[in-house]
């Protein structure tokens, strides 16, 4: 039997609160409650030293904060804001969990550019160029982020729970 790890109990019941959801937000039959939870539970994750913090939880946890902390900073603006906002290392640590969930593609294109940022810092046209030459089928948030949340609600108990 797997259940949510206690030290994520709390977090899990505020961000579904919030999202309008039942508890566990990812049970929930309504598609824009499971997004809300996880952008909800990506804040209520926000910890001084997030690391090591993440570290106490299954990868779901790790998942959701790095993946949801970054497309919530480059929601409408460009990457060079969404690295600005967000940090560079968040959108690295993303990058890497988009590889893991499947979004090879979205992995690759924002990887070439992390690359172009640290090559041309102040070229805006030439870091959104970067992302754009990669062949990717997810580029619209509005085709990656309900991939993700798909994704991982559809593993829910691999990502979210322990063994009991």
């Amino acid at each position: 039997m797997r259940l949510i790890p206690e030290i994520a109990r709390p977090l899990v019941k505020r961000a579904s609160k919030d999202a309008g959801a039942e508890y566990p937000f990812w049970s929930s039959e309504d598609e824009i409650k499971q997004e809300e939870g996880m952008y909800q539970l990506a804040f209520e994750l926000e910890h001084e030293n997030v690391e090591e913090y993440l570290s106490m939880f299954p990868l779901g946890y790790s998942i959701v904060y790095w993946i949801f902390t970054w497309e919530q900073s480059r929601a409408g603006e460009r990457f060079c804001t969404g690295t600005d906002n967000a940090g560079l290392s968040v959108a690295f640590k993303a990058a890497e969990l988009y590889e893991k969930i499947g979004l090879h593609e979205e992995a690759s294109a924002l990887n070439a550019m992390i690359t172009q940022l640290s090559a041309t810092p102040e070229d805006d046209d030439q870091i959104e160029c970067a992302y754009n030459l990669i062949d990717n089928p997810y580029k619209e948030d509005w085709i990656r982020i309900p991939y993700v949340v798909d994704h991982l609600c559809l593993k829910a108990e691999e990502y979210f729970c322990v063994l009991a």
